[in-house]
């Protein structure tokens, strides 16, 4: 019985003094500086440069402040002696110089392209329907040496030497095509530098003199079902009064030679504007060879 009731008694001074410390104040935090303890504004400044080979170099700046556990200001420590400075600098590699023989098959491969796109472009100018008889611009006039008083075979010979354009149009452009896609020189470069008509100038020189045949040959079957021969003979017709056709003092005219300058005279109109279009505007050079040769060029250092 003595020991339950010792028991008893300990718990019931367990419950008095949990409860005395209960109702007693609340612990207070301790605030006083701890070892180790530091407060810090940490500013990390560095300028890092990574050697290969998994070696870093660096010179790095610290400003930090640190505290002791006393509160006391520590001063940063000094930095270490720099980076050596017998590292051998680190040189970007030079990008490779372009081969000579291949950026001179880039270049003649431009103006091969310029030209085909070109041509492409100006056969759109010419050869639908109306690009001569009705567009005063490019219309194909009635030769010096052809004096009509007779307005209605002026009119009808106007008519035919259009129409002839119009009709031959697509297989002359189809001819200078093949020669386009096909044209040399030993100075692409030189072309590709040129002046805005460059490209122009080195094709019409190397049509050479096989083209004004190829030409007259196109423009002759042209002509057939307009009658081109015939409306001409029409006009050249002496007589008839002042109604009729008067031939001049000069020399008569080749009509289908006319008609067949006239018509290469627009298709190289048409080359020219679109040559310097690809020469001054990005969006014209649709081809890799283009935009290769005609890109800016970076400025020498």
């Amino acid at each position: 019985m003595k020991s339950h009731s010792s028991i008893q008694l300990a718990a019931g001074l367990g419950v008095a003094l949990w409860g005395a410390q209960a109702q007693g104040a609340a612990p207070a935090l301790d605030t006083h500086a701890a070892f180790m303890q530091y407060v810090t504004n940490y500013t990390y400044r560095t300028n890092a440069v990574v050697v290969t080979n998994y070696v870093v170099v660096t010179n790095a700046v610290v400003t930090t402040n640190f505290y002791n556990a006393q509160g006391q200001l520590l001063l940063p420590v000094p930095p270490s002696t720099p980076a050596p400075s017998s590292l051998i600098p680190i040189v970007p590699p030079k990008p490779p110089r372009p081969d000579p023989a291949q950026a001179k098959a880039t270049q003649l491969q431009a103006i091969r392209d310029l030209l085909v796109q070109a041509l492409k472009a100006a056969s759109n100018k010419v050869s639908i329907a109306g690009s001569f008889t009705t567009n005063t611009a490019q219309q194909i006039q009635i030769p010096q040496g052809v004096t009509s008083f007779d307005r209605r075979k002026s009119q009808a010979l106007l008519t035919a030497m259009n129409l002839t354009a119009e009709q031959a149009a697509p297989e002359v452009v189809g001819m200078l095509l093949k020669r386009a896609a096909a044209i040399k020189t030993d100075q692409p470069a030189t072309v590709i530098k040129g002046e805005r008509d460059a490209a122009l100038r080195l094709f019409m020189a190397a049509c050479g003199q096989e083209l004004p045949p190829q030409l007259l040959g196109a423009v002759q079957r042209a002509g057939v079902e307009p009658r081109l021969r015939e409306t001409y003979s029409s006009v050249m017709l002496k007589g008839g009064g002042l109604l009729g056709s008067v031939l001049s003092t000069g020399p008569a005219v080749d009509i289908e030679s006319h008609v067949a300058q006239g018509l290469f005279r627009a298709i190289t109109n048409h080359l020219a504007a679109q040559e310097h279009l690809v020469r001054t505007n990005a969006a014209f050079r649709k081809t890799p060879a283009l935009q290769e040769a005609f890109k800016p060029q970076a400025p020498r250092p």
